[in-house]
């Protein structure tokens, strides 16, 4: 195994993480990550530090391909502020119920426990940054009903919602838009 860090290995603890997590759970030993990995169990620790900043790399590693997603639709500024949203919220729910790995994080701990995890808010932190532009720019133009901040928090919460209750109305995409455009969106965009 090579003791050397870098930007290689950061990858290959990554990405080994991510497989172990997805197919052993959120208990997977540091030393079953380094023997994936290739390194040594001190190189994990020294790449990624304490294994609740692994999972927190982990966690934005996996959701990252979604940010981008995310922005294309988010910028669609042709289109209502609570259409994108709706859309937003619908490929969120989409992504993460098709990951194994961000499934782990929503099925397996609460939100307390990943506050925890994220004490520094890497995670929560760049979800607010990528996100509350967006709310800014609707609140400004009269699309809110309420502050662009408490509709931002309320939103997260509702997405966690989604993530954690599921129903026989919003366990398709189309039960889910469909639940959100009738109890989602009046709730928080002016009458």
């Amino acid at each position: 195994m090579s003791p050397t860090g870098g930007p290689t290995s950061r990858r290959r603890v990554l990405d080994a993480a991510a497989e172990l997590l997805s197919s052993d759970g959120l208990d997977v030993p540091m030393e079953a990550i380094a023997e994936r990995a290739g390194i040594t169990r001190m190189t994990v620790y020294r790449v990624v530090g304490t294994r609740d900043e692994l999972l927190v790399a982990v966690l934005l590693d996996q959701s990252a391909r979604l940010v981008g997603a995310l922005r294309a639709i988010l910028d669609d500024e042709a289109r209502p502020f609570t259409d994108r949203l709706v859309d937003t919220i619908v490929a969120i729910v989409l992504e993460v119920r098709a990951s194994a790995t961000l499934r782990l994080f929503v099925e397996h701990l609460t939100p307390s426990q990943i506050g925890a995890l994220d004490r520094d808010d890497r995670f929560l932190g760049r979800v607010w940054a990528l996100l509350q532009p967006y709310f800014d720019d609707a609140a400004a133009t009269g699309a809110l009903r309420n502050d662009a901040h408490a509709t931002l928090d309320w939103t997260l919460r509702q997405i966690l919602m989604q993530l954690v209750v599921a129903g026989t109305t919003n366990d398709t995409e189309e039960g889910l838009r469909a639940e959100l455009e009738a109890f989602f969106v009046p709730s928080i965009a002016p009458r």
